[in-house]
């Protein structure tokens, strides 16, 4: 999977802020970084969203060019409050010596004089999936977890930036949280948000499942990974492989749809760290 900073320009972080802001004025109202970088780093989320999809879309040969060849388009799936889609325009560099072939020119809607008269059709919106049920919770299948030690050993830093230092107990709370997970999956299977997956060493691709991780008597910090996968008599389970930060699960979740109101809720006790790399 590309990177759109390999081809394409974004401008300084100021001029770049100033086009998301745009974008995130056009499209329906959500959620587009985290409490504590509203000011800071007011498009977090609406970054990430906007870089990710563009790789897909690259990935799947769906970004559009001009017949004149001076610009470029992409579908950035988003849509207006008239449901109009949303499109990014990329602007062919006008020195052919330039390290980046195209620079972004902005955003637009689909009814745009821009769009209208350098495209004569919409491009397509980025697909993560071949079958629909993949990116829904099964509440007929249990959730456990085979990978403990991974979870834990190799992740050990995530814990302990989330304030629990202790792994004999983290692993008590875990089967805490699995259990409380789901009783709260079976009565809202929208908590399971749709992760595509992309091994880039090993080429595997694959839609996975995030879920928060309820540790009892404290704020919601991680969330679980849940791969889809079968025992060894064929039956299909969730198995919980790995854990991520919260923010990072909302981020990679929100490239395929937007999360529901009790993920907007955790946002609210997020503390993100400004200087992340994008999420890939």
């Amino acid at each position: 999977m590309g990177n759109i900073k390999e081809k394409i320009f974004l401008g300084s972080r100021e001029k770049y802020n100033e086009k998301l802001k745009i974008l995130a004025g056009k499209a329906q109202p959500e959620i587009w970084t985290f409490r504590n970088l509203k000011t800071t780093d007011p498009y977090r989320i609406l970054r990430n969203y906007f870089q990710f999809t563009y790789s897909r879309l690259e990935e799947e040969n769906k970004i559009l060019v001009s017949l004149d060849g001076r610009y470029s388009c992409m579908n950035t799936g988003l849509l207006t409050a008239y449901d109009e889609e949303l499109v990014a325009i990329f602007s062919k560099s006008a020195n052919p010596s330039y390290r980046l072939p195209w620079y972004l020119a902005g955003f637009f809607s689909e009814n745009d004089k821009l769009f209208q008269e350098n495209f004569p059709k919409l491009p397509e919106v980025a697909n993560y999936f071949e079958n629909a049920s993949d990116l829904i919770y099964d509440t007929h299948l249990e959730i456990s977890s085979t990978r403990k030690e991974h979870i834990i050993d190799d992740n050990f830093d995530r814990f302990l930036r989330a304030g629990y230092d202790n792994k004999e107990m983290i692993n008590f709370m875990i089967d805490s949280a699995l259990r409380k997970l789901r009783k709260k999956l079976l009565r809202n299977f929208k908590l399971a948000l749709p992760f595509y997956y992309h091994n880039t060493e090993t080429g595997d691709r694959k839609l996975q499942l995030l879920a928060p991780l309820y540790f009892p008597g404290a704020p919601v910090r991680l969330a679980l990974v849940l791969d889809k996968t079968n025992r060894t008599d064929g039956t299909p389970y969730y198995n919980a492989v790995t854990v991520l930060p919260v923010e990072w699960a909302y981020m990679n979740a929100r490239v395929i749809v937007k999360p529901d109101e009790e993920w907007a809720k955790l946002l609210d006790d997020v503390d993100a760290a400004s200087d992340e790399e994008d999420i890939f």
